[in-house]
């Protein structure tokens, strides 16, 4: 059931009206015949919105729903069929119009062969379409019709959702459980693998607790290995091992297939302390016949959590059980409260206070489950905030919807039914990620709009506010890219297991999601329209039943480099494909069959081994977003590609093409190019074709939202700016790449002129900007203008890498939405001044006023950073800027030479996180008022660390080898830097917040904070302390463990051992 009628039957009639109105209708003489069927389901389709809600309550509706949608999808391929031979008959004869010379268009035996068979197709649809039209008296009759207007389409126009997630912690309860288990996982004990378990039912949060475990950093600090992986009712057991071994070693390449070379495998890579979240176990065997014995016999000790549902499957592990129960009715209400209104509601106590009422009876309504409450939040946040529209949620006869498993919690179905028709198909659609799948916006965005659910002449951007509508209704979880849940909605989301179960129910007479080696178990009238597959074999193998019914619109293909081969005959009984991602693949090639799928909006062959596509290819003329990023093996594109005349995404990013065909420049919807190569690789070879130049992007720049360009040192300069019409360019990613010092110095004047005049964007919308591997003598002047802001006023991340010759930052302090900003190897950059801010530093205007993350990364030459603040005084000077007044966190990793901090540094009021590491000549820290947490590592000449009041957090890593040592009568010992022993001894009056106190030293020093050293006192005011021995491979790390409420003291170290509490 993605299909949702009434929006899909008016997307079809406008279609439908489209094609009535043009060219190819009269060419094909089917025109009287199209009008007529639009008549027929203008007539009917005011009913059905109201049909498909009746549809689960009345068996009678539900059969003719059902059967209006089979005709439906039939109409859509014979329209799509129409239109692709009415382009064809155009571009065959395209002086021809159909009005003059309409016979010589279908003299061919082919043509009048189509024309004959396609108003036969149109004719029967017809006469099915009255068939159902005459059902009115007994079905239409119990629908209401919905006036036109009622029923918006798209995102909720009256209540927008911003992509800032408020966290679902409420109460004291989540930490309290987190603190205990965490103390339980970290305690040292001398069992080789020990398990948890948390259990509770669905929906109550036990993915929310065992996040937080997994991101306390406790757990990050004892266990250097760290894997999440959900488990669900659906594993492969081989993907399963797999998972868990990618997430020990990043580095690892799934060359394994056999199950018993993968356990040995885990074992082995499990060679340091580990922790594994097993998220959502259902059997036992999962343990038992698969993960106890890798765990068991790895080479270190770890710790286990698993999630589950039931007991008994904990109890049968032998986990040691922590239950989490539902939430009581007053926490409830605050985690109500806290989607609906935000955190910050003092100013609306008197409307939270008037609505407290039917608020809580909705509460209770959502019986203590945590996920209910946040889906009925997302209801409520798109309301009217009044006792009426309220009361309407409360009284919702949806509540009880019978037709739903007992598990599943009305709440998720109220939320459902909340949603426009558009949003419904989009949220469905979801399913068909693997259960926990970190799922990409981009993809999504991608795949509604190659389905047809979004219809604007800006798809994509309205599929991103359908996203965000999602996300803020709490349908969908943002997540980070290896699955962790978030408060920040980034690129990643997930979807919740109950409200997946809930999508699969929707959809099951027309969608299904298969596990390794299960079998479609389908009603015999139902036809499957979208199959998602977990595929282990070497070939593709589509199940039987859905080859035979021949009308398969999505495939999604889960197969982990498992599957090589696709038969040449497979896609003759998939020639409907809409939707078709293979990615992952072992694929050597694709068939030559893939030219028949004429109907494909979008193939995604991401991360296979494709070493080459078929010039058939061309043939898909119908066919909207093409992912070859990361193929490996690709080194070469068809020319045919330049024929994909719909094309509005291709992306080659890390794919190593010699060049791109040319061309390019022809697909006039192309909106997304990433990964767009420039010139010829010539030393693979002598080609015909030599490649695209700046040229092929003037005709795109005028639709482009997203460009990434590629090779820049290989194309010639044309005086004139490509991008001069770039007004919807969203994204912008110019690299270079590494020249021979020879060969820069010639291109270096080549470069200066691309980069200032033929690059030079024109988009006020822009919002990210990377520069890569640039080596011109300096930024380019649009960057370096002093009306910066005029240019880019939405401009919110920048990253500026490897720019090496380039002598002055540009001004991006007037960046009004400048949120990131990232610099990483500016060797020719010797300081920092205040041109950094921007001419008007001299103002009382605002410097980087919305700046939350600011990086300096390997500026080697870095000496002075200044803002301008006369050094020494105690007021920034008279008309000074105000600095960086959202600025959270600086980070300043390996700059040597830099010699100080600016003095207006402690004017940035919200700076909470200080990373500082290998900035050897630096010499002091202070006046950061509002500094929480301070990371300092591998620094020698550090003198002064002050007036940080507000300091939480102190973590300190010293070189491996210091200055420090001496030698006294009892033998070598070695001394805390001067700095740290001041800051430590008057911590308990300058520093009375500190809460944590962190250091990596070698094992001579670790020993002085034993009981009986001589730095124990130093550390005993302080609440947590943890000092551990530097990390070596060969040895397992000493440590001194010790919090002061209440009184614990733990330590291991290589002499010696002591645990006393």
């Amino acid at each position: 059931m993605a299909m949702i009628l009434d929006a899909f039957v008016g997307r079809f009639v406008g279609k439908l009206s489209e094609f009535i109105g043009g060219e190819m209708s009269m060419m094909l003489d089917v025109k009287d015949e199209l009008k007529k069927l639009q008549r027929r389901m203008e007539r009917i389709s005011g009913f059905l919105e109201s049909a498909e809600r009746k549809r689960y309550a009345d068996r009678n509706i539900n059969m003719w729903v059902t059967e209006l949608k089979d005709i439906m999808y039939d109409a859509d391929d014979i329209i799509d069929r129409c239109m692709i031979e009415g382009r064809r008959l155009l571009e065959d004869h395209p002086s021809e119009s159909a009005v003059r010379r309409p016979l010589s268009l279908f003299s061919c035996f082919s043509c009048i062969k189509f024309r004959h068979k396609i108003g036969h197709e149109i004719r029967k649809l017809n006469d099915r379409l009255k068939e159902i039209e005459e059902d009115r008296s007994n079905i239409l009759s119990t629908l209401e019709r919905t006036r036109q207007g009622d029923q918006l389409s798209g995102v909720n126009h009256r209540q927008t959702f911003s992509m800032e997630i408020k966290s679902d912690v409420v109460g004291t309860k989540i930490e309290e459980d987190t603190q205990s288990l965490v103390e339980s996982l970290t305690k040292e004990d001398h069992r080789k693998c020990r398990v948890f378990g948390i259990v509770g039912m669905g929906g109550v949060g036990k993915t929310t607790l065992a996040s937080h475990i997994y991101n306390d950093e406790r757990i990050k600090e004892n266990f250097p290995i760290r894997v999440w992986v959900c488990v669900s009712q659906e594993f492969s057991e081989t993907i399963l091992i797999k998972d868990i071994i990618k997430g020990a070693d990043r580095n690892y390449r799934d060359a394994e297939t056999n199950k018993d070379a993968l356990v040995c495998h885990l074992s082995s890579v499990l060679s340091k302390r580990f922790f594994i979240v097993l998220d959502d176990v259902w059997r036992i065997d999962v343990w038992e016949d698969l993960l106890r014995i890798p765990f068991e016999s790895a080479t270190a000790s770890g710790k286990i959590v698993i999630t589950t549902r039931d007991t008994n499957v904990a109890r049968n592990i032998g986990a040691e059980i922590h239950h989490v129960n539902e939430m009581d009715a007053d926490s409830g209400w605050k985690l109500l409260c806290k989607k609906v209104f935000g955190d910050d509601d003092d100013e609306e106590e008197e409307e939270i206070s008037r609505l407290k009422e039917i608020g809580v009876q909705i509460v209770e309504k959502c019986d203590g489950l945590p996920l209910a409450i946040k889906v009925i939040a997302g209801v409520l946040r798109s309301k009217e905030r009044s006792n009426l529209e309220w009361n309407k949620v409360l009284k919702s006869e949806v509540w009880s919807m019978s037709e739903l498993d007992k598990e599943l919690p009305g709440a998720l179905f109220l939320s459902y039914e909340d949603l426009s028709s558009d949003l419904k198909q989009c949220f469905l659609y979801c399913s068909l990620f693997p259960e926990d799948y970190e799922m990409h916006h981009d993809d999504l965005i991608r795949y509604w709009v190659a389905e047809g659910f979004v219809k604007d002449n800006l798809m994509e951007d309205l599929a991103e506010d359908f996203y965000r509508e999602l996300i803020g209704r709490n349908l969908l979880q943002p997540c980070n890219q290896w699955g962790g849940l978030s408060d920040q909605a980034g690129n990643y989301c997930k979807m919740h297991d109950l409200l997946r179960s809930l999508a699969l129910f929707l959809t099951r007479d027309e969608s299904i999601f298969l596990g390794d080696e299960q079998s479609p178990n389908t009603n015999s009238l139902s036809k499957l329209r979208r199959l998602s597959m977990v595929n282990a074999g070497e070939g593709l193998e589509v199940p039987d039943v859905i080859k035979q019914q021949k009308c398969l619109r999505t495939l999604l293909v889960w197969s982990y480099e498992t599957m090589v081969v696709i038969k040449n005959e497979l896609f003759e009984s998939l020639r409907f494909l809409r939707v078709m991602d293979l990615r992952g693949a072992g694929l050597e090639s694709l068939p030559d069959s893939v030219g028949d799928l004429l109907h494909l909006r979008c193939l995604n062959v991401h991360r296979t081994k494709i070493k080459e596509l078929p010039e058939a290819i061309g043939c898909l003329v119908n066919l909207q977003i093409l992912n070859l990023s990361g193929c490996k093996s690709l080194h070469t594109l068809p020319k045919a590609i330049t024929k994909l005349c719909n094309l509005r995404c291709l992306r080659l990013q890390g794919t190593p093409l010699t060049h791109v065909p040319k061309g390019i420049g022809k697909l006039k919807h192309l909106n997304h190019l990433e990964g767009f190569v420039m010139g010829h690789d010539d030393r693979r070879g002598t080609e015909d074709d030599e490649g695209c130049d700046l040229e092929e992007l003037q005709s795109l720049s005028s639709q482009l939202r997203f460009l990434e360009i590629n090779r820049l040192e290989r194309t010639e300069p044309k005086g004139a700016p490509v991008l001069a019409n770039s007004s919807f360019l969203r994204t912008l990613i110019l690299k270079c790449e590494q020249l021979k010092d020879d060969a820069e110095a010639i291109a270096i004047e080549r470069i200066d002129k691309i980069y200032n005049i033929d690059l030079s964007p024109r988009s006020t919308h822009l919002q990210r900007l990377e520069i890569h591997y640039f080596f011109g003598s300096g930024f380019p002047s649009w960057m370096m203008s002093p009306s910066l802001d005029v240019s880019f006023p939405n401009l919110t991340q920048i990253i500026l890498s490897d720019c090496k010759s380039c002598p002055q930052l540009p001004p991006l302090g007037l960046l009004p939405q400048l949120k990131s900003l990232e610099i990483h190897g500016a060797d020719a950059i010797k300081t920092i001044r205040p041109e950094f801010l921007g001419p008007r530093a001299s103002s009382a205007a605002t410097s980087f006023p919305k700046l939350g993350k600011l990086l300096f990364f390997r500026m080697d030459n870095l000496e002075e950073w200044s803002f301008g603040m006369v050094e020494g005084v105690g007021e920034e000077r008279r008309g000074a800027p105000k600095l960086l007044p959202r600025l959270t966190k600086l980070e300043l990793i390996d700059c040597p030479k830099l010699r100080a901090l600016p003095e207006g540094l402690r004017h940035a009021t919200n700076l909470q996180e200080l990373y500082i590491a290998r900035v050897n000549n630096l010499k002091e820290i202070n006046n950061l008022p509002s500094l929480k947490s301070l990371v300092i590592k591998d620094w020698s000449r550090l003198e002064h660390v002050e007036n940080l009041d507000k300091l939480q957090l102190l973590r300190v890593r010293l070189p491996d080898s210091i200055e420090t040592s001496t030698t006294d009568a009892d033998g070598q010992t070695e001394r805390l830097p001067q700095w740290l022993l001041e800051l430590l001894q008057n911590a308990p009056a300058a520093m009375q917040n500190l809460q944590k106190f962190k250091l990596t030293c070698s094992l001579l020093l670790l020993k002085t904070f034993l009981k009986d050293g001589p730095n124990w006192p130093i550390i005993q005011p302080i609440p947590q302390v943890e000092i551990k021995q530097h990390w070596h491979p060969d040895r397992s790390s000493s440590y001194v463990r010790y919090t002061k409420d209440p009184p614990t003291f733990e330590a291991n170290v290589v002499e010696s051992e002591e645990s006393v509490d």
